[in-house]
């Protein structure tokens, strides 16, 4: 019961605050800016990044890789768009709609997911059924996602440099959810031995 109850109020806590500064619409928004707000030229992104669109885009991580070689671990967009544009792709889009997959599944679940943790915490014994585990292990699943996504968008260098407000945007929620690595690792691991 008490670890149940650690649970509760940990996931609790991530799913509350993640509201109450609209994670994954804030984070899309930033996203959005691309190409509009902030200029293709000002954008890098990381080769592990470009290996994982260039799967997505082409079913081959190292296709657009390989047009970049080199020793930084980054590449500016403005060259990458250049290049998927051959391919009557839009590198811009393919990025945005990655992000925005993630938001919409969220908010797909987000109130269901409060409902029920709420639902719970006020029930006598704290029981939570197998569907409530289900839901919550896909909200948990959904946050590393969209964590991973963006660490692995940011170059590494750029991670202790003074960069533009695009970069110290995205920078700002990698600190929101190293804010959360416990929460998060206690409810992994709660619903892992469940």
């Amino acid at each position: 019961m008490e670890k149940r109850t650690e649970f509760l109020e940990k996931f609790y806590e991530m799913r509350n605050r993640a509201g109450k500064v609209h994670l994954f619409y804030s984070i899309n928004k930033i996203i959005a800016r691309i190409g509009e707000g902030t200029k293709l030229d000002k954008i890098y992104i990381s080769k592990e990044y470009l290996s994982y669109l260039s799967e997505k885009i082409f079913d081959d991580k190292n296709r657009l890789g390989s047009f970049f070689s080199g020793s930084n671990s980054h590449v500016r967009l403005s060259l990458v768009d250049e290049f998927v544009k051959d391919f009557e792709r839009n590198i811009v889009k393919e990025i945005q709609e990655d992000f925005m997959d993630l938001k919409k599944y969220n908010s797909s679940i987000f109130s269901e997911v409060r409902t029920r943790i709420e639902t719970i915490m006020a029930s006598e014994d704290k029981k939570i059924q197998t569907e409530d585990l289900v839901l919550f292990e896909n909200y948990l699943t959904n946050w590393k996602s969209l964590e991973n996504k963006i660490k692995n968008f940011i170059p590494e260098e750029f991670y202790n440099q003074k960069t533009n407000y695009f970069y110290a945007s995205l920078k700002s929620y990698v600190k929101f959810f190293d804010s959360f690595k416990e929460n998060y690792e206690i409810s992994k691991k709660f619903l892992e031995n469940k």
